[in-house]
């Protein structure tokens, strides 16, 4: 009799998905934060630093569009062409963005980046929901945040070693060739995967809220650029279209925490936007407060990435589903814990060391809440809602920070207008404050969520 397969080991093309997952992932982080830690000279070179957040956040806004869209597509006609078209948009929109002449090229480019940013990370996730065993899956997602340990460790620190004595446009070239080649080992695992029949060419309905939403967060991000009269205009227009488009582009109930995937996905996009807001601006602060240079902003943003990976491998030993429930409730806490120490970052007259462990502890809170989530919502959802299940995951991977971004422009934007400029940078620590209490609000009703029997 042949003996059944012990589900705590992998399979074969549980290690060919594991290696290419990796690659690539590996391959978006260090784009990702080495980006981060150029943006500062990149505003300053092309633009202005009131039109930060709009640099910063347009690829977060073209992430939005493309999840809505990627995993409607993965659900219907399989991952292969999303993640293939993903690859070739986020390659072009890192060219674009590197030869920029002027700051409206380059947010293009940054805007064609994330169109394809938000079509490769789906796929990935639908293949684990496919091929993953329910045992294995906590591992997989703890080695996909690990995928993020090198990037964050010399990524940030490169790009300000290139951006200090160079410039800061190869930041954007050197990751093409690498994204394109880390291709590569993930197409053994595409033909492996099972072929499904084309299902309707009609995009998703969610697309119409996406595309809202986007332009909405857009329209936050350009109004803390603009004068006064002109900034309200720009924050009704914002406010008035992620109110359409925002709850039609979530799962039901998110904004309400229902328990189960909607709490789970509002608990997730309340902690991206808690931390990675924090995160976008802590190179911008550390530089035109304290006089940081690139090179060493880039150690700082090293900092909470390793925390965040000390946290993700943390959440991987606790193996039982009662007890899973209740950790994206600790992270949530540290997350806000570490924001009231971030608040002292734009003080002069305090080390940037008090800020800088603040960001560190919510960089563990989040290497435990993120990690769970994705695992906590695939265990929740039927197998045959995994394409949207990751989708609306990824959504909130984006449309978190993305709101974050939009709000700090204009918390930014009013206070310059309130108190002339004293202390300029203090809002961003508020709303991240606020956004961590919201995370805790929905970790609540995520303990005890139930999982389904067999997937």
């Amino acid at each position: 009799m042949k003996q059944a397969r012990n589900k705590t080991t992998s399979t074969p093309i549980e290690k060919l998905l594991l290696i290419g997952s990796v690659v690539l992932i590996t391959c978006l982080a260090f784009e990702a934060l080495a980006t981060t830690n150029a943006m500062p000279t990149v505003v300053a070179d092309l633009g202005g630093d009131r039109w930060y957040s709009l640099a910063a956040g347009m690829v977060l806004a073209g992430q939005i569009l493309s999840t809505t869209i990627a995993g409607w597509w993965a659900d219907k006609m399989g991952v292969r062409r999303p993640l293939v078209f993903g690859m070739t948009m986020f390659s072009l929109g890192a060219l674009a963005a590197g030869v920029a002449p002027n700051l409206a090229v380059f947010i293009v480019g940054r805007a064609i980046q994330g169109l394809g940013s938000g079509m490769i990370m789906v796929p990935l996730y639908v293949m684990v929901g496919d091929v993953v065993s329910n045992e294995r899956r906590p591992f997989f997602f703890a080695v996909f945040s690990f995928a993020w340990v090198l990037p964050s460790m010399i990524g940030p620190s490169i790009a300000g070693y290139i951006v200090q004595h160079w410039s800061w446009r190869p930041v954007f070239w050197l990751i093409i060739p690498i994204a394109l080649a880390a291709l590569l080992p993930l197409i053994p695992i595409l033909r492996r995967m099972p072929a499904k029949e084309p299902g309707e060419a009609t995009p998703p309905p969610a697309f119409v809220a996406a595309l809202l939403t986007s332009a909405g967060i857009v329209a936050l991000q350009i109004a803390g650029g603009l004068s006064e009269v002109s900034m309200w205009i720009g924050i009704i227009v914002g406010a008035a279209l992620l109110v359409i488009g925002m709850p039609r582009l979530l799962p039901k109930g998110t904004f309400k925490a229902t328990a189960g995937v909607p709490s789970i996905v509002g608990m997730r996009m309340a902690i991206m936007a808690a931390l990675i807001g924090a995160e976008f601006f802590l190179p911008l602060v550390l530089d035109r407060v304290h006089g940081w240079s690139p090179a060493s902003t880039g150690w700082a943003i090293a900092i909470g990435s390793v925390a965040w990976t000390i946290g993700s491998w943390a959440q991987a030993r606790v193996a039982l589903w009662e007890s899973r429930t209740k950790i994206p409730g600790v992270g949530s806490s540290l997350i806000l814990l570490g924001a009231l120490l971030v608040v002292t970052m734009p003080m002069q007259s305090i080390s940037p060391a008090v800020s800088i462990t603040g960001f560190a502890i919510m960089g563990l809170g989040q290497g435990l809440a993120h990690s769970t989530s994705s695992d906590l919502a695939l265990g929740v959802a039927a197998k045959s809602r995994h394409g949207d299940v990751s989708a609306s995951l990824q959504l909130a991977d984006a449309l978190g920070p993305a709101l974050a971004m939009g709000l700090s422009s204009v918390a930014l934007s009013g206070w310059a207008h309130l108190n002339g400029g004293v202390s300029p940078y203090l809002p961003t620590s508020f709303v991240s404050i606020s956004l961590a209490i919201l995370a805790i609000f929905a970790s609540t009703r995520i303990i005890g969520v139930k999982r389904v029997a067999s997937i």
